[in-house]
């Protein structure tokens, strides 16, 4: 193993065995040249967000330096409108934090620019000390969080229709941790259970490192969990939350006045800048009512190219059976050498993305669907397995890969969903509890309906993912030595995080949707 590949695998904790297969193919490379709580929530560019509130955000300038537990709120900030507007102060922020410091991938035109390896290794050894570090969390720092991710992706993508579907669980995840956060007593606790945590100081705990291990905006890859929270002028409300919002959850806070165009359109500018545009159809619609108290949103900005990219060249029209009727749409073909993971009813193989976890992909056996394998135990715990290359029946083999290009996104309202999943009293403006967030003054605050969309799209090139949630308060045989994996049909894919968490899950049912 050369020295660059042994600084590719320091300290990684591996997904699978795609993840290392990137790894040693990159350090070859690098040689060779969110009274109606409303919550909003979105990611862009790869992920998603939550938020509480009838969303009211606005866009918060990252500070980037290096991790620490303090959030400035030395003074307010004015908010300066879109579209050069003149305004007073539509917005003040009084709570921000303090974004890792990350330093830029080394690329291989650093190299030529430099002419010496040492230089090279130093800056390339910084930037290694720097994604690695944060990678490194302390141990168990995701215990709890399957029965989370689990139980929600079965409830919400398990529906029989025919559309596609895409779920963003880290997002929902964040978005419900900032609630814990701003929630007391019983409201709080039907959300500690629901995440698997036995405490509000472990959700901190968790969900802080959570955020960090998954931060990286290095120039090569992307996985950016941005946080705000957006309170009515009108409202007192507890600073000691905001500052705790900041430190743990890496959260702007802002106060302003909800319910005027202005308001909604700087609103409307941050979650688009956050998710860089991809949810552009879904923010238009996102407007503040003048009653919402408060709005908290959860982005996460996602990008990742391939370990060994698509071909352009050899991209053919094919067709795709949809359960609606045949379909043509572009696949994307190559052959290579991967593993190959199979069961009695699907096989599954794992696209490595640089530096950013990997794409899975589950293909249903004909006859059976993926709302099917979605009530299977096996394929459960498939996804959420952070160490495939050690887990399950896999052998390394020719592949001939068939991937459709797509972009594909779904919307839907979770209200429902979330009080099968154990959350029933912030719904109830009667018994619901925030006083953490205004300072003991919490009656008649109670979520009126919560929207989730989400969009992925991949090319050649690689992938990109963006997410939004709005709350609103107010088996087989064993293969040979070759494989056709070819994605003709409905089949299921998973984003997972670098660190093993699920990014984005989805069901494709019409890649030209």
């Amino acid at each position: 193993m050369s020295r660059k590949t042994e600084k590719m695998y320091n300290g990684i904790t591996n997904i699978d065995d795609a993840l290392i297969e990137k790894a040693q193919d990159n350090a070859e490379n690098s040689r060779k040249t969110k009274k109606w709580l409303p919550w909003a929530g979105v990611a862009a560019a790869a992920c998603v967000g939550l938020a509480i509130g009838i969303p009211a955000v606005i866009n918060a300038n990252r500070t980037r330096s290096i991790p620490n537990s303090t959030a400035d709120t030395s003074e307010t900030a004015e908010i300066t409108p879109p579209n050069g507007q003149s305004a007073a102060v539509l917005a003040k922020m009084i709570a921000s934090p303090t974004y890792p410091e990350m330093a830029q991938y080394p690329t291989e035109d650093l190299l030529e620019e430099l002419g010496s390896w040492d230089e090279y290794d130093k800056i390339y050894d910084e930037w290694s000390d720097k994604v690695w570090g944060l990678r490194q969390q302390p141990e168990g720092y995701t215990d709890g969080t399957d029965k989370f991710f689990t139980e929600s992706i079965k409830l919400l993508l398990s529906d029989n229709s025919s559309q596609n579907r895409v779920y963003s669980p880290i997002s929902l995840f964040m978005a419900l941790s900032m609630s814990a956060e701003i929630t007391e007593g019983n409201t709080r606790q039907q959300i500690l259970d629901l995440l698997g945590q036995d405490s509000i100081e472990s959700l901190r705990s968790h969900a802080n490192s959570i955020w960090q291990a998954n931060y990286v905006d290095d120039g090569m890859a992307k996985c950016v969990l941005a946080n705000s929270i957006w309170l009515n002028s009108n409202i007192s409300y507890s600073q000691e939350a905001m500052n705790r919002l900041a430190i743990d959850y890496y959260s702007s806070s802002f106060v302003g006045e909800p319910g005027t165009e202005e308001y909604d359109k700087l609103l409307q500018g941050w979650l688009n800048e956050q998710t860089e545009g991809m949810l552009e159809d879904y923010v238009s619609d996102i407007k503040l009512d003048p009653q919402t108290v408060i709005a908290l949103a959860s982005t996460v900005d996602y990008a990742g190219k391939w370990n060994g990219r698509f071909n352009k060249d050899n991209t053919e029209s094919g067709t795709f059976h949809s359960p609606d009727g045949d379909i043509t749409c572009d696949f994307m073909n190559k052959s290579t050498d991967m593993n190959y993971w199979w069961f009695d009813k699907f096989g599954a193989i794992a696209m490595g993305l640089e530096n950013n976890g990997a794409m899975r992909i589950i293909l249903p056996d004909e006859g059976i669907t993926p709302e099917e394998l979605l009530n299977d135990e096996i394929t459960m715990d498939f996804l959420m397995e952070k160490n495939l290359w050690s887990a399950y029946d896999h052998k390394y083999v020719d592949v001939t890969l068939s991937v459709p290009k797509f972009d594909v996104s779904s919307s839907v309202e979770l209200s429902e969903q979330l009080k099968m999943l154990g959350i029933t009293d912030a719904f109830d403006a009667g018994i619901s509890d925030f006083s953490p967030l205004t300072d003991g003054a919490s009656d008649g605050i109670a979520i009126s309906d919560v929207t989730h969309a989400a969009r992925v799209q991949i090319d050649e090139e690689g992938c990109r993912a963006s997410a939004l949630t709005v709350m609103s308060y107010d088996g087989a045989a064993m293969p040979d030595g070759h494989v056709d994996f070819i994605l003709d049909r409905p089949f299921i894919f998973e984003i997972m995080s670098e660190t093993g968490l699920p990014l984005f899950v989805g069901i494709v049912n019409n890649p030209v949707e």
